[in-house]
């Protein structure tokens, strides 16, 4: 029986989040992955995604693997199951992995963006896609904060409560800036694993740093604090997106 690996495409604005639901409880991007590939290998899918993604939140680069009775070759996977999908999630790539292959147990990190909308108004096209937050912050203090964010250490002070995570160290390998565009910064964090709303929670604290509410050099101590309410609010869904998930010897 094969197994595939597919890398997937989604706008989460429509979506509950990665996870199905129960019945009436929205739209999952597993759940109409499910069902797809159902229709296509004529036999009940079940998709295992390397993690979740919460409602509003997009992909670029998620990844699922699942086993199909049906050998279908990767081409007619990406080919046939975008014909079933809607038209806000999309297959881009599919290939077969060994059995013991897992989307979620064998990943070995995974890369976040957020995108930061720096217009000075508003841009209607981007609702959804992107925090607007004007054009005003100083990136160079957002800057300056990032390399407090690497290495190993304990993020307790960006996660969500309510989560049952017990142990909130985490390793950042990455951190860093970008323009993308004119009027669009990017985010981006490497990372071995991540905390429920991690990378919206230190997006926030880097506005917060960016409009001098705090300093760079205040995030070391809110690190070891440990303390959400120090770490500023957490960002929107809208600009977060999981763009790639590593594995040993894959991209």
């Amino acid at each position: 029986m094969p197994n595939y690996l597919i890398t997937v495409e989604y706008d989460g604005r429509r979506f509950v989040g990665w996870q199905k639901q129960a019945p009436g409880a929205g739209r999952s991007v597993q759940g109409v992955l499910e069902d797809a590939l159902s229709r296509l290998c004529a036999q009940t899918v079940t998709v295992h995604g390397s993690g979740r993604t919460d409602a509003g939140v997009h992909a670029r680069g998620q990844t699922a693997s699942f086993f199909s009775g049906r050998g279908r070759r990767p081409e007619e996977v990406v080919r046939g199951g975008n014909g079933l999908l809607p038209p806000d999630v999309a297959i881009v790539r599919a290939e077969t992995v060994p059995p013991e292959f897992h989307a979620r147990f064998s990943a070995r990190g995974k890369v976040y963006d957020y995108d930061f909308l720096t217009s000075p108004t508003r841009r209607p096209l981007r609702q959804g896609r992107a925090w607007w937050v004007g054009p005003n912050l100083d990136w160079e203090a957002v800057g300056q904060a990032l390399p407090a964010l690497l290495g190993q250490h304990d993020f307790a002070a960006f996660q969500s409560s309510g989560s049952g995570v017990l142990n909130t160290v985490r390793t950042i390998g990455q951190a860093r800036l970008s323009r993308p565009e004119e009027e669009l910064r990017r985010l981006s964090l490497e990372g071995s694993g991540f905390l429920r709303h991690m990378v919206r929670a230190v997006a926030g604290l880097l506005v917060e740093i960016g409009r001098g509410r705090l300093k760079a050099a205040s995030l070391p101590e809110i690190i070891a604090s440990r303390d959400r309410s120090r770490a500023g609010p957490t960002a929107p869904p809208d600009g977060l997106y999981l763009a790639r998930v590593i594995y040993e010897d894959r991209s």
